[in-house]
């Protein structure tokens, strides 16, 4: 009979980091991984959070875990959402195989005793197969299941790592691609390039080195690394702490005669690696760093016997080069049944009518007629900033 805690402290959530880990790495989840996750909540959670972690145990051995927390007390109380998801690509609720709905059932139960009761329950970005919101919404208890809708779906491009070896997996490709990155590859060489990956020794300053070289590659447009300022530097800080020793925090630096001209992050659990972010020096277009990096950390991937390498669901020009796989995120909410739920549903209401009128331009209208529309949206979006 499988027992749930709802713990709100720091220390008593620190006490299952060990367990909690093993299941990121069970479930391929490095972006769920309490180094990932408690990093995000001590140096970038929002002032006024609250930490609402459920824990659910088989006896003494730890089944599944729920790391969410209660946005600031404002204009939607009782709004539950998943650690670290807005700076992760993908996040989700861990369990052991095949006990992901007993843990649901356990989740949902406490979830519904807690204080503030839930009035909105955000799970994102999941992964597109994942079956925990349907998991939640069935197994809540009471007449009334939650209100479920899909707030968005993305692409998410990934590089299946199953081939027995990195030659083997670029004589996969096409002639062109490989001829394209050995060129590159000679032009960085020829221009005095060398690349590393952190050590324990380098780290400190290779986290400052990715953090100013992504702010520079994203000076004047949105980005939320940049807008950590100097969080960013303290909490990929303590992810390296506690992920470098095991090889799963990987920072790339590629550099012209000692010069760094670009970072890639990336964090790996269970086989699968996930990009993190780069920043690169555009004085250096010419050496297509951003491909290089990629490549380089493609080739990592097989020397660690990882199983696939996740790009990320942000753009994907590049990097679609590189994919011989796809998968995708979805952004799932539910909304349980209580006196919260008018004014809940009134404003979900306009984000729900936006994403159902995107899906069916995207069916209806020609892709640059799309494409139009998506551009002169960001335009409106950022005048009314």
């Amino acid at each position: 009979m499988s027992d749930a805690q709802l713990i709100c402290e720091l220390p008593r959530v620190q006490e299952l980091a060990a367990a909690w880990d093993a299941l990121a790495a069970i479930n391929a989840a490095p972006e769920s991984s309490p180094a990932w996750m408690l990093g995000w909540w001590r140096h970038v959670a929002p002032a006024g959070a609250e930490l609402r972690v459920v824990a659910v145990h088989d006896h003494d051995e730890l089944i599944g875990i729920v790391p969410l927390y209660v946005e600031p007390d404002g204009r939607r109380p009782g709004r539950y959402r998943l650690l670290a998801d807005d700076l992760s690509g993908c996040t989700t609720p861990l369990a052991l195989p095949n006990r992901a709905w007993e843990v649901a059932e356990a989740v949902a139960r406490t979830l519904t005793i807690s204080e503030p009761r839930p009035s909105v329950l955000e799970l994102a970005p999941l992964p597109a197969v994942s079956p925990w919101a349907m998991a939640l919404r069935e197994r809540w208890p009471g007449r009334f299941r939650p209100i479920a809708y899909r707030a968005d779906l993305a692409d998410v491009p990934t590089v299946s790592l199953h081939q027995p070896s990195f030659d083997a997996w670029m004589q996969a490709r096409s002639s062109r691609f490989r001829n394209n990155l050995r060129r590159y590859r000679r032009r960085f060489e020829q221009a005095g390039g060398t690349e590393r990956i952190s050590t324990a020794e380098t780290v400190a300053a290779d986290i400052q080195t990715f953090a100013r070289l992504h702010a520079a590659r994203w000076s004047g447009r949105r980005s939320r690394l940049v807008e950590l300022g100097e969080r960013l530097p303290l909490l990929l800080g303590e992810v390296a702490q506690a992920l470098l020793p095991e090889e799963r925090f990987r920072l790339l630096i590629l550099e012209i005669d000692g010069e760094p001209i670009c970072a890639y992050l990336s964090i790996a659990a269970g086989g699968e690696v996930v990009a993190v972010n780069l920043g690169w020096d555009e004085r250096f277009r010419h050496l297509s760093a951003p491909r290089l990096a990629i490549l380089s950390m493609i080739e990592e991937g097989f020397g660690q016997g990882d199983r696939r390498f996740n790009l990320g669901w942000g753009r994907v020009d590049y990097k679609r080069e590189f994919t011989n796989g796809s998968d995708a995120a979805k952004w799932e909410v539910l909304l349980p049944v209580g006196s919260q739920l008018p004014p809940t549903l009134a404003r979900a209401a306009p984000a729900i009518a936006s994403r159902r009128m995107r899906q069916s331009a995207k069916r209806l209208l020609p892709a640059a007629e799309v494409d139009r529309l998506r551009v002169l949206r960001k335009r409106i979006s950022r005048a009314r900033q």
